[in-house]
């Protein structure tokens, strides 16, 4: 009788344990309050053209997390010049001449941290590189595959502008269309920071016709905020 009076209680306590947590969902997926978002990407999710950095929107992004779910994490893997070929799979061997994947930068690094979600954010140096917008959109199905299988929601920010030859603006904006278009957690980086012709706002330019200053980097964060990327949704505010 002993025994099953202990039994019962542990039971009891299990089940109050359990009826009193409600785990967040996102997209009918569950995902965890205490978010461990992986960002992929190049110089501006680094950092690169906001006069501070605590202005980058990556690093605001983290602070704002951090302020409702103390122990998120916002793991910032981006490294300037990148392409999307560099955040590719370990084991993935590129024809033409193009970058070989870092190890310690890409898709196959973001998920040892076993992340609740990725946001990448790859602007420009694709079409700088005279990348088709097709062999774009073929890597990120690569990185996309491997997400969706291992369950974790992820976010493609669009091209972003930036004073290429008109070619390039081309690219940028056809790639921009096509990241709306095939990927349903999207983030808008381009609208209201780019002039009609693909060129960056002179209000937003941080001096170098490629960056976008303090004042740009606030509309991205706030844009990634707006979408919930890799947030919990119950608390968002």
């Amino acid at each position: 009788m002993k025994n099953f009076l202990i039994i019962l209680f542990i039971v009891v306590i299990i089940f109050l344990i359990v009826s009193t947590y409600t785990p967040v969902k996102y997209n009918d997926e569950v995902i965890s309050d205490s978010p461990k978002i992986v960002v992929l990407g190049s110089s501006t999710a680094f950092g690169t053209g906001p006069s501070h950095p605590d202005s980058a929107w990556v690093n605001r992004f983290r602070a704002y997390a951090q302020s409702i779910w103390e122990n998120s994490e916002v793991i910032n893997l981006a490294k300037g010049g990148y392409v999307t070929y560099q955040i590719l799979p370990n084991d993935y061997e590129p024809s033409n001449e193009r970058p070989l994947p870092d190890p310690e930068r890409n898709i196959s690094k973001a998920l040892t941290f076993n992340p609740t979600a990725i946001i990448i954010n790859l602007p420009s140096n694709d079409a700088a590189s005279g990348y088709s917008v097709k062999e774009q959109l073929a890597n990120y199905d690569i990185i996309m595959t491997i997400t969706k299988k291992n369950e974790i929601p992820t976010w493609v920010a669009t091209t972003q502008p930036r004073n290429l030859s008109n070619e390039g603006r081309q690219n940028l904006m056809e790639m921009r269309d096509s990241t709306f278009t095939k990927f349903e957690n999207a983030i808008d980086f381009w609208n209201g920071l780019a002039e009609e012709n693909g060129n960056i706002k002179p209000e937003y330019n941080s001096g170098d016709n490629v960056h976008l200053n303090d004042a740009a980097h606030k509309i991205l964060f706030e844009r990634a905020v707006l979408v919930g990327a890799g947030l919990p949704s119950t608390k968002l505010k």
